[in-house]
């Protein structure tokens, strides 16, 4: 990463009587989402911070650890803090909170997924470039010429990436990449990481993925929006037809704990 200088930075309010790390975190948060502080900007020292505004150095410390844990800036001892501030990590870590706070479940988060989809692909079908169509195909040609589990799932990671993105809709393409995550995550589990298991379960979605290009190319919205969710769909009865999906039931434990655990590996 670019270190970028802050130029001619102060404070943006002054600090109240109250909890001053939590003013202090606010208001380094709200210049850096602004982009008063730009992304790749090394903040101001420690020592510059406390007397900018008036505090201790412990409470400069206390707001950067809140920063830090907003995935805002990234801290690297002996150099300093720098804003990281990526979109689909502050998308992870927001969506995974919430997700196990209010006990949802998988079930709900790929009935989500299926229909953000649906709004994606028809997006695609409007927005999508020659370049994402291209990106697209290889990436599926990719996952057909696999040879190792990974290379299954970056083939599929990059396709529906590029689904996301060419939707145009920045806010709906970090959902979608967010949510793939969890369902990419969940057929590797649900795999018991068998490369012979997720092959074939991926080859039953193949004619689903390709229609759903086609679809895409052929710029037709509606058409792109049902074949989107004929894939979500067959994805479904394929990953409930895994080994290990027969051994996780609703009511079990487990699936929740499965769950927090593609849940952790996405916001980390």
């Amino acid at each position: 990463m670019d270190i970028l200088p802050v130029t001619n930075w102060e404070p943006s309010k002054q600090l109240f009587r109250g909890n001053a790390a939590e003013q202090l975190l606010d208001d380094l948060r709200e210049q850096i989402v602004s982009g008063k502080i730009a992304r790749g900007a090394k903040l101001p020292t420690e020592k510059e911070l406390a007397a900018a505004y008036g505090v201790s150095g412990a409470t400069v410390r206390e707001a950067i650890r809140g920063l830090a844990a907003s995935r805002l800036v990234e801290v690297r001892h002996g150099s300093g803090a720098y804003v990281t501030a990526q979109v689909d990590e502050l998308v992870a870590v927001s969506l995974s909170s919430m997700i196990q706070m209010e006990r949802i479940t998988i079930a709900q988060v790929l009935a989500v997924y299926g229909a953000i989809n649906a709004v994606t692909a028809e997006l695609a079908a409007k927005n999508a470039t020659k370049a994402d169509l291209t990106t697209m195909q290889e990436a599926l040609d990719d996952m057909d010429r696999a040879t190792t589990l990974e290379a299954i799932s970056d083939g599929l990671t990059r396709f529906l990436d590029v689904l996301a993105r060419s939707s145009g809709n920045p806010l709906l393409a970090a959902l979608c990449r967010f949510l793939a995550g969890v369902q990419i995550g969940l057929a590797t589990e649900l795999s018991g990481g068998s490369f012979a298991v997720r092959r074939k379960a991926g080859m039953k979605l193949a004619k689903e993925r390709q229609g759903l290009v086609d679809a895409i190319k052929s710029k037709d919205p509606e058409a792109a929006r049902l074949a989107a969710r004929l894939y979500h769909e067959r994805a479904a009865t394929v990953l409930a037809a895994l080994p290990h999906a027969k051994t996780i039931h609703v009511a079990n434990p487990a699936l929740s704990k499965l769950l927090a655990t593609l849940l952790h590996r996405q916001a980390v």
